[in-house]
């Protein structure tokens, strides 16, 4: 796997991802902006992210001994209508800001 997956209503990220974007967070700040249909994710460290958005905090997991980050997102596919099909997610990943731009 490389990059970012939709698995039973989690977010799988491979651990290049998850380990420069999230070091050793164990949670995550996301915000999901239905007009763009697209989900924000940012470390809890990031202050800056949780003050300009409307964030809930939720728990990062450490899915296997790679380092790939398991993230539930089910309440959010089901609030919002999103087609939960286990899939690979375009993203684009920001490594100046740190923040992890999804595509649902």
């Amino acid at each position: 796997m490389a990059g970012i997956q939709l698995s039973k209503g989690h977010l799988i990220i491979d651990a290049g991802i998850a380990q420069p974007f999230f070091a050793q967070a164990s949670h995550v700040n996301i915000v999901y902006y239905a007009q763009r249909k697209t989900l924000m994710v940012a470390s809890v460290h990031d202050h800056l992210f949780k003050t300009l958005h409307k964030t809930n905090m939720v728990m990062l997991k450490l899915k296997n001994a790679k380092g790939d980050g398991s993230v539930t997102i089910q309440e959010l596919l089901i609030d919002n209508d999103i087609d939960p099909t286990d899939r690979a997610l375009d993203f684009n990943a920001d490594s100046t800001m740190k923040i992890i731009s999804i595509f649902l």
